[in-house]
């Protein structure tokens, strides 16, 4: 029988940055572990095609599986993003204005109107600290806002292969992949998922690195198709069925649009110098999408931010593979914050 997740419902109009108003709004989300004052409250911000589900795709951080989350010390909580479509409102929502599918209506999120909405999360659940803020790529960039948002709250913050502000290289990926998806987007339902196949597909070329490339998929396959085809091919048609192209579209602006310094009449240096979370930065060396110098940007402005690099050959996504690495660097840096007060 499959699980449901319970479900929090946002106050009946949710604000968001662009002026419109989200009506009878909701977030999916998961509890692992009991609530407790003697357990350490460990919030994980999922990546862009994550889901609440934190085991089912970061096994690696739980204890069991090598890492550094330990259900008898730590309880875990994940939403799902405001715009996905793992069960939080999204593109495919009812709108309660029309009564029927959102689908291109469905407004922009921004990652601060998705931290507002794990904050009221946060609020109803009665938690008030937040030990280990734990989040990679679009999740990290999530946590990142969110230790500006509520510092008294953040005990410590770990952010995995992100930045303060996302880069031109990153959104020409993004945007080359919203092009891919429009050609086939006003087609039938197959040429729709060709389209959003592509769109994984130049995905993957920037989530994994030249070397990971030219170590496995160099040279021809069995076809007789390039080896690296046949991978391409294979990522893509993997993905459809598994996510939604409206909620590509939404998260990867949302992606596109991070910029802490927004609205905070400072350059993002100074922002960040403004940061008073006890904070780690955890870089890939390979990472071609969210470069090291992003990372070391990040803790080189944030007071006493530690910095640790992942060597590897898998690029961005290390940061999903490299869970008891990262757990090893969190145990290295941030210890003993149980009932540390900020």
């Amino acid at each position: 029988m499959k699980k449901t997740m319970p479900q929090h419902n946002l106050p009946n109009s949710f604000q968001l940055e662009s002026g419109q108003s989200l009506l009878g709004a909701s977030l999916y989300y998961e509890i692992l572990g009991e609530i407790s004052e003697n357990k350490e409250v460990v919030w994980v911000c999922h990546a862009f095609t994550g889901s609440a589900t934190v085991k089912d795709w970061w096994a690696s951080i739980f204890v069991e599986n090598g890492g550094f989350i330990d259900l008898n010390q730590h309880v875990v909580i994940c939403a799902n993003l405001l715009g996905s479509c793992y069960g939080s409102t999204g593109p495919e929502s009812l709108n309660p204005h029309t009564a029927e599918i959102y689908g291109d209506e469905f407004p922009i999120i921004t990652n601060r109107d998705a931290v507002r909405a794990f904050i009221e999360l946060r609020i109803a659940l009665n938690i008030p600290k937040i030990h280990f803020l734990i989040g990679g790529s679009l999740g990290g960039q999530q946590a990142l806002e969110w230790s500006i948002m509520e510092p008294e709250v953040i005990v410590n913050q770990i952010l995995v292969a992100s930045n303060a502000k996302h880069s031109a290289w990153g959104i020409a990926f993004n945007e080359l992949q919203r092009q891919a998806i429009e050609l086939g987007e006003k087609s039938d339902v197959e040429d729709q998922q060709k389209s959003l196949s592509l769109a994984r597909s130049i995905a993957m070329l920037s989530y994994r690195s030249y070397s990971d490339f030219e170590r496995n998929q160099n040279g021809k396959a069995e076809n007789g198709d390039w080896r690296v085809s046949s991978y391409l091919k294979y990522q893509g048609k993997k993905f459809n069925g598994r996510f939604s192209i409206k909620s590509y579209n939404i998260l990867s602006k949302m992606m596109d649009s991070h910029n802490v310094a927004n609205g905070r009449g400072g350059k993002l240096a100074e922002v960040l110098k403004s940061v008073k979370v006890k904070t780690l930065c955890i870089g890939i060396d390979s990472d071609n999408l969210f470069p090291l110098d992003e990372q070391i940007f990040i803790s080189e402005h944030i007071p006493n931010a530690k910095l640790e690099v992942i060597k590897s050959s898998k690029g961005h996504d290390a940061f999903l593979i490299e869970g008891n690495l990262i757990s090893k660097f969190i145990n290295k840096q941030l210890s003993n914050t149980l009932y540390e007060e900020t």
